[in-house]
């Protein structure tokens, strides 16, 4: 199998085993089936006589009974819960369910219900879709459906005749089953990456470059809605039943992008991005409707129902799209920009970090869904900037991105662990300095700002239990964003660069360094930050012969001139110095 799913399964053979135990010993059952009502039960020795004879139905109501009483107002996270498509069937799903003791309750029964993300939990109804015997550990299977990709599974019980939940919902963990595309994960020998300029795409300012990663953005305000370009016409997507519709011309464009990189054996990454849509309206989240607020995109709406429908439509079209190689291939998503800053870059009117990143998990975990649903080792992030402690508890502008990690991490491990990613922005403090090395760096937690010169400060915080991901492993990171300007010079620039990049390439835990940007952006320069490669003319600059052949057996060529610049003796003691 090539999704992750080592631990769960120890975890569920574990499960099993303990379920089986309690069976013998206690007569507890905890099977997928309801049995009729009558039957007879035997339990006996490893011998084989018979010890003792029970009737159906006093079991069942010694399970109703229970062996403790819970206050309704203590049951809500009692329990905990794990729902997976089985490996052997994969039309089935198996939930199953670990109780600290067995509540009493009206009947013998647990009962599974659904709920949308928006949805209160305690307000259950309708029909369940299991319905079995209660155990301190129990597991019932039933038949997949698509509608369940994206819902939760509340376990219940029937308490004066009324459901209440016993466990947090628990979102379907592997979804990387469903999917059609089951390939590996590119195997890149590079970790050199670049934001591209649409213009020099099909140009040998490309080419020349031997990029291996790229990165492009994905406003969903161009995205959404009908073709204005009657040569592509519109692109109706059918989700739930409903239609949505997707600009024919700016899909065909990201197609040809997408495409085009593919054929160069480019690893792709998309930024998808929630910027103001007055069409949208139910794609911004009720506390971050506010045109004036300045800032550039929006936290997705979870919180409604038509927000989230229309959430689910998006991230389900965009993963099909680009996951089969039809239209090209994504093979990475960061879902919105630098959380941490929720003033301007993911804007929400709140303070209430807890809140704020509940919201956001909901949002990720449906993109999460739709991604590994249709291609299975597709890599999921979210980005933060270098404010890693800078605010001293003060969130009115912004987040600590330390903060905000464990309280996104927190919303997670609430409803069952996966396997998210983190896409940093490690610029150095101010954004125009490009001698980062002369400034010392603080290497512990307490550290105010993340920068290339100490990103033990983050491996060391993924590195703790609480944060590992689904096989025990720290988590993906991957640089998106990080540029050095030319302003102070060329050759400054381009020693910069190469000494960031021998860092992260030395890095086990870094999978790229994408670099800000292949041209000069002018609304940049004017503030001093001229990242490029080549200036806004597309001439070249020194950074980029430099550029070109780090990766290569070239390399060397460049070292010397950059440690003259560095003022250390050895790409060794430089190395050190970022350790």
């Amino acid at each position: 199998m090539v999704h992750k799913e080592k631990g769960i399964m120890k975890k569920r053979i574990f499960l099993i085993y303990i379920g089986a135990v309690l069976l013998a010993g206690l007569l507890y059952g905890c099977g997928g089936n309801v049995p009729a009502g009558g039957e007879r039960v035997v339990t006996e020795t490893a011998d084989g006589s018979e010890r003792k004879t029970r009737s159906e139905e006093a079991i069942l109501e010694q399970l109703a009974k229970g062996d403790i009483q819970v206050p309704v107002g203590d049951l809500a996270d009692y329990g905990s819960g794990m729902a997976l498509i089985d490996e052997d069937e994969p039309e089935q799903m198996v939930y199953s369910l670990v109780m600290p003791q067995i509540p009493e309750s009206d009947d013998a029964y647990f009962y599974l219900f659904l709920a949308e993300c928006y949805e209160d939990m305690q307000g259950l109804s309708g029909e369940p879709v299991a319905v079995w015997k209660k155990g301190r550990t129990s597991e019932v299977s039933f038949d997949y459906e698509e509608e369940y990709l994206f819902k939760q599974f509340i376990p219940a019980i029937l308490v004066e005749g009324k459901y209440v939940p016993v466990g947090s919902g628990a979102y379907l963990l592997n979804p990387e089953m469903l999917a059609k595309n089951q390939d590996s994960y590119p195997d890149i020998r590079s970790k050199k990456g670049v934001l591209l300029d649409p213009t020099m795409l099909g140009t040998k300012e490309l080419t020349d470059l031997e990029v291996k990663h790229t990165i492009y953005n994905i406003p969903l305000s161009t995205l959404m809605g009908e073709t204005t370009d009657e040569a592509y016409p519109t692109i109706v997507y059918t989700f739930e039943g409903k239609e949505y519709h997707f600009n024919g011309k700016v899909v065909n464009d990201y197609d040809g992008l997408f495409s085009y990189l593919e054929t160069l054996g480019m690893c792709s990454t998309a930024v998808v991005l929630n910027d103001w849509n007055d069409a949208h309206i139910e794609m911004i989240h009720p506390k971050a409707r506010n045109p004036k607020s300045g800032a550039y995109y929006y936290m997705f709406n979870t919180q409604e129902e038509e927000g989230v429908k229309t959430l689910e439509a998006v991230a389900g079209f965009l993963a099909q799209r680009y996951s089969s190689g039809e239209h090209g291939m994504v093979h990475n998503w960061v879902i919105a920009n630098e959380i941490n800053q929720f003033k301007t870059w993911n804007y929400m009117n709140t303070k209430d970090l807890t809140y704020y990143a509940q919201e956001f998990e909901k949002s990720f975990r449906i993109f999460y869904q739709a991604i590994k649903s249709n291609y299975a080792n597709a890599r999921v992030y979210f980005s933060i900037d270098h404010d890693w402690n800078s605010n001293h508890g003060n969130s009115k502008n912004y987040f600590n991105a330390r903060d905000l990690l464990a309280a996104f991490n927190d919303a997670v491990r609430a409803h069952g662990n996966y396997d998210w990613g983190i896409a940093i922005h490690p610029y150095p403090e101010p954004l125009t300095r490009v001698n980062y090395w002369s400034v010392e760096s603080d290497k512990t937690q307490d550290a105010e700002v993340l920068t290339i010169m100490n990103l033990n400060v983050l491996t060391d915080l993924l590195g703790q239990e609480e944060y590992l991901d689904t096989e025990g492993e720290i988590r993906s990171i991957t640089i998106t964003e990080l540029g050095f300007s030319s302003k102070s010079g060329e050759k400054l620039q381009a020693a910069a660069f190469a000494y960031c990049y021998f860092i992260v390439d030395a890095n086990p835990h870094i999978d790229a360094f994408i670099l800000n940007r292949q041209t000069d952006a002018p609304e940049e320069v004017v503030s001093g930050l001229a990242f490029g490669l080549y200036e806004y003319n597309h001439s070249e600059k020194y950074l980029k012969e430099v550029f070109c052949y780090i990766d290569t057996d070239r390399a060397q060529e460049y070292v010397t001139f950059m440690l003259n610049i560095l003022g250390a003796e050895s790409l060794e003691e430089a190395l050190s110095w970022a350790e």
